[in-house]
């Protein structure tokens, strides 16, 4: 999980995400649909109140080649963090690890350098999504747009 450790980081506060057209800061995760075997990966979100309109918003990832969530309870994100790949693959070292070893990683390359190193010059980003509650998690992908 994320700790907010990175200096060097860019984070999408709410100004940033309206100039990008992410919405997503203090929207509740309605659901997220992972599709064409993965590369795809899509939230869904709503911002409301009772007796407001909800306003929705959905952020797509795609040509995605790694992704973590963990979804306990009801969320509202709060940053989608976009994170260099070393920082996010140092911090995440173990659990590559050990996927690769269980369940293959398609993207990775025997280490974290030599994987960095491919995804970097393939054009991979990262990012990471946290919320208040519930939900945690990271995607590595292409791109990133919104609604």
């Amino acid at each position: 999980m994320h700790k907010g450790i990175f200096p060097h980081t860019k984070l999408l506060c709410a100004k940033e995400a309206q100039l990008t057209m992410l919405k997503f800061h203090d929207y509740h995760l309605q659901k997220y649909e992972v599709a064409d075997h993965g590369k795809t990966v899509k939230l869904f979100l709503g911002f409301g109140y009772p007796g407001k309109e909800t306003d929705f918003s959905e952020i797509t990832f795609t040509e995605v080649a790694i992704y973590h969530f963990v979804h306990t309870a009801h969320s509202i994100i709060t940053d989608i963090e976009n994170i260099p790949l070393s920082s996010l693959f140092e911090e995440e070292k173990e659990n590559l690890q050990k996927w690769n070893l269980y369940y293959g990683v398609d993207i990775w390359k025997g280490d974290i350098e030599t994987t960095v190193n491919y995804l970097d010059s393939n054009g991979y980003k990262g990012w990471y999504i946290e919320s208040a509650i519930g939900f945690s998690g990271f995607v590595v992908a292409k791109s990133v747009s919104g609604t």
